[in-house]
């Protein structure tokens, strides 16, 4: 498991391969902060529809980025033209870093691995090579923020199908969501947040 607060992994309580719904427990307290580690699943189960959570989502993100600009002390940023990395921050009117957050709906240890579309690792490889600039995926789970440096030389362990939420079944057989999959205790990293 991993700390939400502090990052400390500790490998004799290992992260649950999936928890399920309503089956949400204590793993432990952190040996290094003392903090309470929890594995709570996905709380989201249906949507009213997919416009009303992509609005929603947009609002979230503006009130996300804006927190993670001011943590590390950038002073502006804007949406960039790139479908799958959202954000360029700046400091002090030169470009700093793209940024794109991901919100989730569950703690950081419910599941062994979490998941988006690997087009984001595509599209954050090619920014870095063309723009010289750190690419960052923010993960904001319900306890932690974590994100993970995009990596040109990492070769990143993509899934074999693509994969949607259960409430947007359609997308299952959408190749943009063949996902990429990351260990949560090895590939990222616990913000102080």
């Amino acid at each position: 498991m991993i700390c939400p607060k502090c990052g400390n992994i500790n490998s004799t309580q290992p992260t649950p391969f999936l928890t399920r719904r309503g089956e949400g427990k204590k793993l432990g307290v952190c040996t290094v902060c003392d903090s309470d580690i929890w594995a709570m699943p996905t709380t989201k189960i249906s949507e009213y529809s997919q416009l009303e959570t992509v609005e929603r989502g947009e609002e979230r993100e503006e009130l996300l980025v804006k927190i993670y600009q001011d943590w590390i002390d950038a002073d502006k940023n804007e949406k960039t033209n790139e479908m799958d990395i959202d954000r360029l921050l700046y400091k002090n009117g030169a470009k700093l870093c793209y940024v794109e957050i991901k919100e989730r709906s569950n703690s950081l240890n419910a599941y062994k691995m979490t998941q988006f579309p690997y087009a984001k690792i595509d599209t954050a490889k090619k920014l870095i090579q063309n723009e010289q600039l750190p690419v960052y995926i923010v993960l904001k789970f319900t306890d932690a923020w974590t994100r993970l440096k995009i990596d040109v030389n990492k070769i990143y362990e993509k899934g074999s199908k693509p994969f949607a939420p259960r409430y947007r079944s359609y997308q299952n057989f959408r190749e943009r969501q063949v996902p990429v999959k990351l260990d949560v205790e090895q590939d990222l990293e616990v913000l102080s947040l």
